[in-house]
Parts: structure tokens; sequence; C-alpha cells
């Protein structure tokens, strides 16, 4: 009999004697809790939508069809790396991954095609293939990738410091760090090169964290592009994989997950945390750890008193930029249509910043669309769902777009808004047939989500999926720490470390350290063992 992994919220359930709750089950919060279940602590999670996993889970639908919703590639996967020995740790090993091969990205810009191969010296030689008079611009900015990077280890790790000593140490890596975090993408590449086109090459992943060359930090951008300079990595089995395998080991462990669960306070009192409040029903507990972003943790969970003691304030930064995707299913395999593993990401011209600052509903595919085909890049696929295929499409997209809309239901919005959905969905086919003219005839599925649907089910008030802008600003705000001001309230999430699964799963092990510090290093030493035997 398999066992079953979450369950529906119910007042009427015995929730006495948690040690821990986790609000939110994302990859941060997954983290945390399986990290404190291991560690022999009685910990449950409390998730308002219907299924558990945040941006890690899928959806699916009756004609077999499922598709991924945040996570379309990981990197730093190989089988000797840090971060594989973590997701090791969390799934006891059962997590699998296939390799996107050589090739994992292709950028067309303006009809040229650029691609980013797997390996820092591919990489770069590639680069310098295509920009053969920028050889020295290009080792001047693998060089400050690598030096960004490494700085960025020290800047992280030293979150879980406590105040006394952050404040006696902890500054200095702040302080080194700021030469990267402080500066926007564009300022430190346009030192380097005046070449634009490179420029936009440079910076054609940006979508992974959400923001163009003139409004990201360099520090965001350097952590992204080196995650993936080793190559892409796809659960087997679907994005949906990584959540399954973690719950398997957090519910072996004793832990509890709650769906349908939607908190709707924080109690504290004296500064001190007391439990969670879901409607009228109040669950003691010795510390809370939100996973729902410091924007919904500190303007709709705490008090105002809260937010006041612990000097919180997000006037200087906005949250992260949405998007809309267009979600097909295909009647053919992968194989047949000769679709790709690797992604494409797709500009109309050099001007990145122009491209994000001038989209509208009408023109977002037209200009910019990120293309991923999940069937070719999972082995598992064609075994469960033979001869058939899926590809998503993804624009930027704007909650000021839908404004119309806000205040309607999910799936009751009406069919204006269901014409703006059918609208985007051929503007983006007409990219698509482009890049790929032998799917059409094939499409036998079809469903778009906009930032409204983002916002239904993760609570994000723009729809944005990476929480606050990985803009510079958002490296300066002291708050961003695993430990609060409130005694027994933490902070897990990409907000407290930076966009993805690897950047969530970072915060929710920086939380574990910060709870269980000197008891955190037994679990380091126990993952190091396994990846050693």
């Amino acid at each position: 009999m398999v066992k079953k992994l979450y369950q529906p919220f119910n007042p009427s359930l015995d929730f006495l004697g948690l040690d821990h709750i986790v609000v939110g089950s994302g990859m941060g919060g997954l983290t945390v809790a399986t990290w404190l279940a291991k560690a022999g602590k009685k910990v449950a999670i409390f998730e308002r939508h219907y299924v558990p996993g945040g941006f890690t889970h899928s959806f699916k639908r009756k004609d077999g069809f499922q598709w991924d919703v945040g996570v379309h590639y990981v990197g730093n996967m190989a089988e000797d790396s840090s971060l594989r020995g973590f997701f090791d740790f969390l799934t006891n090993g059962k997590l699998e991954w296939e390799s996107m091969g050589e090739v994992y990205d292709v950028a067309n810009i303006d009809g040229a095609e650029y691609k980013f191969k797997a390996g820092k010296e591919n990489f770069r030689k590639q680069l310098i293939n295509y920009f053969p008079k920028e050889e020295k611009a290009i080792d001047a900015y693998l060089k400050l990738i690598q030096k960004a990077n490494k700085r960025g280890s020290a800047f992280f790790f030293e979150k879980v410091f406590e105040p006394w000593f952050s404040k006696s140490v902890g500054w200095i890596f702040r302080k080194r760090y700021s030469k990267f975090s402080e500066k926007t993408t564009w300022n430190v590449l346009n030192e380097i090169t005046k070449n634009e086109r490179l420029i936009a090459v440079l910076c054609a992943q940006c979508g992974n964290y959400g923001l163009s060359p003139k409004n990201s930090s360099f520090a965001a951008h350097a952590m992204v592009i080196g995650h993936f300079l080793e190559g892409g990595y796809y659960p087997i089995g679907g994005a949906d994989q990584i959540c399954k395998k973690t719950l398997e080991v957090f519910t072996a462990n004793s832990g509890k997950v709650f769906i349908n669960a939607d908190v709707t306070k924080i109690v504290t009192e004296n500064n001190q945390v007391q439990g969670i409040q879901l409607g009228e029903k109040f669950i003691p507990c010795k510390s809370v750890i939100s996973n729902v972003g410091v924007n919904n943790t500190f303007n709709h969970l705490l008090s105002e008193a809260d937010r006041k003691f612990c000097d919180f304030s997000l006037k200087n930064v906005q949250p992260a930029s949405a998007h809309i995707c267009l979600y097909l299913g295909l009647n053919q395999s992968s194989e047949a249509l000769k679709l790709p593993k690797h992604n494409l990401w797709y500009y109309k011209h050099d001007g990145i910043d122009e491209i994000f600052e001038e989209a509208t509903l009408e023109n977002a595919p037209e200009n910019f669309a990120y293309i991923s085909f999940p069937s070719a890049k999972d082995p598992n696929w064609q075994t469960k769902n033979p001869e058939t295929s899926t590809i998503q499409a993804i624009s930027v997209g704007n909650m000021d777009w839908f404004e119309n809309y806000i205040d309607t239901n999910w799936m009751k919005r009406g069919d204006e808004y269901l014409k703006l959905k059918k609208n985007f969905e051929t503007e983006m086919l007409k990219v698509l047939f482009k890049f790929f003219p032998q799917i059409e005839g094939t499409i036998i599925a079809s469903e778009v989500s906009t930032p409204l649907s983002t916002e239904n089910f993760t609570n994000y008030k723009s729809g944005e999926i990476y929480g606050l802008a990985h803009s510079p600003e958002r490296f300066t705000l002291p708050f961003l720490r695993p430990k609060t001001k409130i005694k027994g309230l933490f902070l897990t999430g990409q907000d407290i470390t930076l966009v993805g699964v690897a950047g969530a799963m970072l915060s929710g092990l920086l939380c574990a350290t910060a709870i269980l510090k000197l008891g955190s290093w037994k679990i380091f030493k126990a993952i190091k063992t396994s990846k050693n035997s």
C-alpha cells in the first residue's frame, strides 16, 4: 500500500506537540522541513494550494498531458557536485537526473543563433568562435563570474551568523560582495565590452532571474550563469518528482503535510512566536518557518507591531517580473517531431531592456519567448505517454494588463479574459511555427496561464514567480536572513537567497543551520560520508 504523502487540512485533527510549522511547501520549505525531520524534530507543513510543491509541482489534465509550472532545468547536477549531494540527502538518493546534453540553451537574436555548451571551457571556446575579436572581454567576463560567485558563497553563508558576529565580522563579506551585487549587469558588462550583440548573448538567459540587464544585479546574473556553466539537467519523471521524492523522505521521518491549509496569521506575543492561525483554528508550536515570501510574511501574516519591531520595509525593492505561458500537448512524440532537449531563448533584437520595458500583451511573444520541451528532456515521458509530447512557451507578463479581472475567480473570469488568452496563444504560435514548423497540425491540447493564475495559487500579489526582484537594492536588505528579530520566527525561500530550485534549497539549508546550529554539522557529515561511500 502506497503511503499518502499529504492530507487536506481539518481543524478537528490533533496538532499538539509540534516543534516546527512550515508555512508553504515550495523548495525552501521542503528542504528545511526534511532537514529538521531527519534531525528528529516534529514538523508539519501547511500549504494553501490543493497540491504541495510550490513551483516544483506539475499539473495534469484528463487527456494525460502534464506540464511543469516552474522548474524547467537545473544546473550543477553532476554526481560529484555539492548540490547533487544535498538533493540525494533530501530524497535518500531516489531522485534521478537526466543531462540535457552538450547544448543546454540556444539563443536566437535577430535571426542569429548562439549555442550554450556545457563545460566552462566549451562555453568559452564557443563564445570566442562567435566573437573572435572579443576574446579578452570573454575571458574577463568568466573571471568576474568566478570571482563574484566565490564572494557570493561567503555572503550567503554569513546569513546564519548570530547578530553580534554579523556586526563584528559579517560586514566584511557583505562589503566584498557589494562590488558585484550593487552594480547592474549592464554596467559590469559595459565596462569590459562595447559589443552590443555580445552583451545581448551574455544576457540571453536573463529570464532565469526575471530582470533585464540594466535593472538586474550582476551578482544575481553571475550566480545563475555560473549555476548552468556545466550544463543543464532535468528530473527524470518530471519536475514534480523533486517534491514527491522529498516528501517521501519527510513523511517517512514522521513529517506531516496539510493541503488546502491557508494560514491567515502568524501569532506572536511579546515578540515571540506562539503558533499559527487558520481561520478560527489556532495551532501552537515552538517555531514558525515561513516559505511564502517576505512580502506575504510581513505584510499579510504578521501585525503592524511585528513589522515595526523587525524594521521591515520593501519600499526600495519591487516584486520580480510576472509571465504568461502557453502549454501545448501534441499527438506525436518528441523524437518524431525532432524536438530538442535544449531550451530556446528568442529575442527579436539586441535591445533586451527595451523588449522588457516596452512589452505589451499584444507584442510580448513577437519580441521575446522562452521555449522549453519537457517531454524531450524526460526519458520516462514516452513510456508513460506514448506518441505524445509537450511544449511550454513563455513571454514576459504584467499584472496591470489584467487589472479588469483581478476581482474575478479562477476558471470564471469571463469571455473577454478568455479572448485575451486566446490572442496570446495565437501570437505565440506564430513564433513557435517559425522555429518549429513541423508541429503545425499536431497540437491537440493547449492552455494559457497569466499572472492572475500565478497569484491564485501562490498568493504573490503581482503574479511574480521569482519573489523579490533581483535588483542591486535587494542585496542591501538586512532582514533577508533565516532568523528574524521575533523569537521563533524563521524565513526560507528564494527571497532569502536567490531565484530557482537551487537558490530555494540553499535557503532551506541555511534556515536549518540557523535552527539546529551545531547539530546541523552532523547532517553535513552524514552527507559527505554518503557521497564518499
